[in-house]
């Protein structure tokens, strides 16, 4: 008998553990492979498929694009601008808001001054993204 409650309470107590645990690490999961979509979305020009990732999560891009990046390249909308996603970039620009746009990454530099710089430095294709970023600040 004192063995058999000593098993259950162990049990419960895995459970319990289980159960307090798990919920968070597949949120944490979720967000990551989130993110990673909307990287390859924002490199592939897809505007639809990031919206409707973003709507089958029920998460508004403003409240996670300051803490979104995409690997080495730096944020959603860097990524979008580096591979001439204009749909994109539009949808980005639209959705992360002048705060989220504002944000100075690693380099110390916001994703207007990046974008100016490509410009500056000989890329005048990059002066669409310039327009749209400047647009929505």
């Amino acid at each position: 008998m004192k063995n058999n409650l000593i098993i259950k309470s162990v049990l419960t107590a895995g459970l319990l553990s289980f159960v307090l645990i798990s919920p968070q690490q597949v949120k944490a999961d979720s967000l990551q492979r989130l993110a990673e979509n909307l990287c390859e979305y924002a490199k592939t020009d897809n505007r639809a498929s990031m919206r409707k990732k973003l709507k089958g999560a029920r998460i508004k891009l403003k409240a996670i694009y300051p803490g979104l990046i995409c690997g080495r390249s730096g944020s959603l909308m860097r990524v979008a601008v580096s591979n001439g996603a204009m749909n994109a970039a539009k949808f980005i620009a639209s959705k992360a808001g002048k705060k989220g746009l504002g944000n100075v990454e690693k380099d110390g530099k916001t994703a207007l001054q990046y974008t100016e710089g490509l410009v500056v430095a000989g890329d005048t294709s990059k002066q669409a993204f310039v327009d749209i970023i400047q647009a929505k600040m």
